[in-house]
């Protein structure tokens, strides 16, 4: 899947080969697999040279009939110290245990079921040609996570022995240094996949490649996204999810249409099989494993208003008071990017000309049944108030040369540097930033970006290239906490994921245009989404910039209907973008658009005006 085409890297690929041994140690089964090296060539050949390398390969099996499957190649041990990893009470360690003969090795539980063989037959040869050499040594597994579903590894992707579409597992060696590793599984000719996080693309992933690397999508029509999760749900109901941070590539069935491969960038390979008889059972296993979604609060699933900008309290108060004086429900107010002295310049303080009392502010919206969600990113930039304080407690990764292109699309003010979520003294400095407008009475912090880091600085806890993909859950989770201690409530808005981050809603799906495509964009992102383990999802109505004109073309009155109805049937609902976004700028569709929202959205007897009778 990866490997210098042009063979003018020196690296060399290991192979792994039958296994020599097996053994039990407290409920695990370790296998010991030698790795042969092969040449560097077109054609893959044994290195013979060079002696095998052993690494053992360790089996784990769990209730919710999941099964771990991992390999550190000598570098790192298993273990459950992980971010991502949140195990609910149902997961426990069910005990191995083998059998085994000159033929096969059988891994079992304790109550008797098959949960992995290896397979030490030797394949049946009838000779009568040398024209092709015989193939090389391989590992041969299959695994039962639930005891009957059969996943194997795809040991037999070939054409002629050197010619290798797959390999089932395998690891390579740069200058000295194990820089990657791959583990692969077959798949059947009718299987497809969905999954794997944020995808604008049709349900069926199957002859797909994936780049598991969060970054700024720039829209919902491309390969960039800004969520990814390296987990994947499969028709034949099972589902893998790949512990990992670091960069990586999933092809489902596409680099060959027999095998599913996975690449990653860190040396290791640590995976969870999940079996189950319907999608939501798999999706249980996985977020058993990685944690549940909280209930936002009630408030949060009525309409929630806001443009990119407000830029005043006075233009608020307004639009509030319109909307309750023409009965529009809604119970969220968002002030985007504008509330700052400069507009775009995140300090985290209301401008004090634009938002002279901002307490009373909040407090006057409040009792007319709004509540106020803000605007924020985690980046400090190089003119803001926390600057020097920001680079003297390193709460900022230290940045080597000047940023150039990664950021924000709209400014250069974010480039001076990262917080650092790997440092508990920049994540409680960041809390207390957050903590002074919750206590002002703001119920919600929109945690933007975040699926970029600046990648020339240095953390305090991890390399830039394990922190970017996982930035997006140490951030949210900051900002959810502080929210939910100070409010009692926990929420936020988020636009990047990773795994894990479905424990923090909510999330929404990014800068979409107002288009028709953008729709669909938008609705297939979200499909997938859903299937990756998340349950709380929005989007911005109808849709976040225009075109052709980005911030000033209008957007077209029945694609502002439809888009309604998408949100209404989406978890939350809110109205966001460049252009108006209020119904009555739409004035020929508005009761259209009242009567879409009206029944179904009122979650508050103060908002509207109306009564308990609205519930």
């Amino acid at each position: 899947m990866d490997f210098d085409p042009e063979l003018s890297v020196e690296e060399s690929l290991w192979t792994a080969c039958r296994p020599t041994d097996i053994y039990e140690k407290e409920g695990d089964i370790y296998i010991t697999i030698p790795f042969q090296k092969q040449q560097l060539s077109a054609d893959m050949a044994a290195d013979s040279s060079v002696p095998r390398q052993e690494y053992t390969l360790v089996i784990r099996q769990y209730t919710h009939h999941i099964t771990r499957i991992f390999s550190g190649f000598g570098l790192s041990e298993l273990n459950d110290r992980s971010e991502m990893l949140q195990f609910s009470a149902e997961i426990r360690k069910l005990p191995l245990s083998f059998s085994r003969t000159e033929e096969e090795w059988v891994i079992t539980t304790t109550d008797g079921v098959k949960r992995a063989v290896v397979n030490l037959r030797k394949a049946v040869i009838d000779h009568w040609s040398d024209l092709q050499p015989a193939p090389q040594e391989t590992v041969d597994m299959a695994f039962y996570p639930d005891g009957k579903k059969e996943i194997r590894l795809s040991s037999y992707d070939h054409f002629s022995p050197p010619r290798y579409d797959a390999l089932p597992l395998a690891y390579c060696l740069k200058e000295g240094h194990k820089e990657r590793a791959t583990f692969s599984f077959k798949a059947m000719p009718d299987e497809t996949f969905t999954g794997t996080e944020e995808r604008f693309a049709k349900m069926d992933l199957s002859g797909r490649t994936f780049q598991l690397k969060n970054q700024d999508g720039q829209g919902v029509n491309n390969r960039r996204t800004y969520k990814n999760i390296p987990f994947y749900l499969s028709s034949r109901m099972y589902g893998v999810f790949y512990h990992t941070c670091a960069y990586s590539k999933l092809s489902l069935a596409d680099h060959s249409t027999r095998s599913v491969q996975f690449l990653n960038d860190q040396p290791e390979i640590d995976l969870f099989l999940i079996a189950g008889e319907t999608p939501e059972e798999v999706l249980k296993g996985y977020r058993s494993l990685t944690g549940y979604p909280s209930m936002p609060p009630l408030w949060s699933f009525g309409v929630w208003m806001s443009r990119m900008t407000y830029f005043s309290a006075d233009e608020v108060e307004e639009i509030c008071d319109r909307m309750r004086r023409e009965k529009y429900p809604c119970d969220v107010i968002h002030l985007d990017t504008g509330w700052f002295k400069t507009d775009w310049l995140c300090e985290w303080k209301f401008n004090d000309e634009r938002f002279p009392d901002p307490e009373g502010f909040i407090r006057t919206l409040k009792e007319k049944g709004y509540r106020v969600s803000l605007w924020q990113l985690p980046y400090i930039a190089e003119g803001a108030e926390q600057i020097t304080e920001a680079r003297g407690n390193h709460y900022i990764g230290k940045i080597h040369k000047q940023q150039q292109s990664e950021g924000s699309n709209f400014s250069t003010l974010d480039y001076a540097g990262t917080i650092d979520f790997t440092y508990p003294a920049a994540t409680d400095w960041y809390k207390g930033l957050l903590k002074r407008l919750l206590d002002m009475g703001v119920v919600c912090i929109k945690t933007d970006f975040g699926e970029n880091i600046h990648m020339d600085a240095q953390y305090h806890n991890m390399p830039p290239e394990l922190l970017n993909n996982l930035y997006a859950l140490l951030y949210q989770k900051a900002a959810y906490e502080i929210t939910r201690d100070v409010t009692g409530e926990g929420i936020i808005w988020a636009r990047a994921g990773w795994a894990g981050c479905q424990r923090y809603p909510l999330h929404w799906g990014g800068d979409s245009a107002s288009t028709w495509d953008g729709m669909a964009g938008s609705l297939k992102g979200g499909l997938h989404f859903g299937l990756s383990g998340f349950a709380f999802w929005s989007h911005d109505v109808p849709g976040f910039h225009s075109l052709p004109d980005f911030m000033n073309s209008p957007v077209e009155e029945d694609l502002y209907i439809r888009w309604t109805q998408f949100g209404v049937f989406s978890s939350h609902l809110r109205y966001h973008g460049t252009h108006k976004r209020e119904p009555w700028h739409y004035p020929t569709i508005a009761p259209i658009v009242k009567k879409m929202v009206e029944p179904a959205l009122r979650t508050d007897p103060l908002h509207s005006g109306a009564g308990p009778e609205s519930h």
